[in-house]
């Protein structure tokens, strides 16, 4: 069973990409001769790191709270204690999430 999982992901990963680069492919050969001419380009919009940082310490801060509970003995070792660790760091993403969106909609705010 192993072996055969084993041939059997690197192969699906292959077709995974061979699909993707054909489509992607597909669709661009499928606009140049529907427009003709090259795919019109949106102008690149610059992306605040804001977000993405808040939501990396919030993936932290569970890491962290998640290892001082295993340490403490808080959540003990057993078949549920994976389900605990995913739940604590998934509630401090979700939260934090929560918090880098109130933090661009007050960047995004115009006072009247």
């Amino acid at each position: 069973m192993e072996k055969t999982l084993a041939v059997f992901i690197p192969i699906a990963f292959f077709i995974c990409v061979t699909l993707c680069v054909y489509f992607v492919t597909r669709f661009r050969y499928e606009a140049i001769s529907k427009l003709g001419g090259p795919i019109p380009r949106n102008p690149a919009v610059k992306q605040s790191w804001k977000r993405f940082g808040v939501v990396v310490l919030g993936f932290g801060l569970g890491m962290l709270i998640t290892g001082i509970l295993l340490n403490q003995g808080v959540i003990v070792e057993n078949d549920w204690a994976g389900l605990f660790i995913v739940g604590i760091i998934t509630l401090f993403v979700g939260a934090s999430l929560i918090v880098a969106d109130r933090l661009t909609d007050k960047d995004q705010s115009v006072d009247g």
